[in-house]
C-alpha cells in the first residue's frame, strides 16, 4: 500500500509538471499563427475577390472569429485581454493620431519623390472606411492576442514584440505576391514601415493594455500606402 501511494504521488506529481510546461509553452501560439498565415496565403493566391470582401468578410472569418472564440471559450477571459477596452479612450486617440501623422509625412515624401508632385488616389473616403476595418482585425490577431499571449508566456518583452512583429509582417507577403508587387525602394520602404508599425504598436499596446493607439496608427498606415504610394 505504500508503494502504491508513493508511486500515485509520484504520477500526480509528473501529472503536474507537465501542465505547468505545456501552459508556459508558445508551441500553440505558432501552431495558431501557422494554420491562419496558410489559409491567408490559400485564399490570397486562388481567389481573386473586390478588395472590400477580403477586408469586410474573409479577413474577420480568418483573424478575427478565431481569436475571439480562442480567448472567450478556451481561455475564458475577457475581451479587455485582447485590448478591447475604452480605459482612457480619448487621451489614446489624440496619441494614435499625433504619431499617425510620421506615416502621412513619410507617404507624402515617397509620393513627390515618384511623381515630382503630390498625386492622391480617388476615393479616398472608401479608403478610409476600408482601411478602419484593416486595422482593427491585423491589430487584434498581432498585437491584442499573439503578442500580448507571447508576452504573458514567456516574459521577455523584447521577444515578444519582434516574434509578433515578424508574425505580422509574414501576413503580408500573400498580398505582395499576388496585388501590390512593389519593386525596388517603394518595396524596401514597405517592409521597413511594416517593421517599424509592428514595433511601434507593441510598445503602445505594451503601454496601453488597449487596441485604440495601434489601430489608429495602422489605419492611417494603411491609408498611406493606398493613397499616397
Amino acid at each position: 500500500q505504500v508503494s502504491y501511494f508513493l508511486l500515485k504521488q509520484s504520477f500526480l506529481s509528473a501529472g503536474n509538471r507537465m501542465k505547468k510546461i505545456e501552459h508556459k509553452s508558445t508551441e500553440w501560439i505558432f501552431q495558431f499563427w501557422a494554420w491562419q498565415l496558410l489559409f491567408w496565403a490559400l485564399y490570397r493566391y486562388f481567389f481573386k475577390f473586390p478588395e472590400w470582401t477580403d477586408e469586410f468578410i474573409f479577413k474577420p472569418i480568418v483573424f478575427v472569429f478565431p481569436v475571439l472564440w480562442y480567448v472567450i471559450q478556451k481561455e475564458r477571459q475577457t475581451l479587455a485581454s485582447i485590448g478591447l477596452t475604452t480605459n482612457h479612450l480619448w487621451r489614446n486617440i489624440l496619441i494614435g493620431l499625433g504619431v499617425s501623422t510620421i506615416f502621412i509625412v513619410e507617404g507624402m515624401i515617397v509620393n513627390v519623390s515618384k511623381h515630382g508632385h503630390l498625386v492622391l488616389q480617388p476615393l479616398v473616403l472608401y479608403m478610409l472606411i476600408l482601411s478602419l476595418v484593416t486595422a482593427f482585425s491585423e491589430e487584434l490577431l498581432c498585437r491584442g492576442f499573439f503578442f500580448s499571449r507571447l508576452l504573458t508566456q514567456t516574459k521577455k518583452i523584447w521577444y515578444a514584440i519582434i516574434v509578433a512583429t515578424l508574425m505580422f509582417m509574414a501576413f503580408h507577403i500573400p498580398i505582395l505576391v499576388t496585388t501590390l508587387k512593389f519593386q525596388g525602394p517603394t518595396l524596401i520602404l514597405f517592409f521597413w514601415t511594416t517593421l517599424s508599425l509592428g514595433i511601434i504598436n507593441s510598445i503602445f499596446y505594451l503601454q496601453t493594455k488597449s487596441l485604440v493607439i495601434p489601430i489608429l496608427i495602422h489605419l492611417f498606415w494603411n491609408v498611406t500606402v493606398a493613397v499616397l504610394l
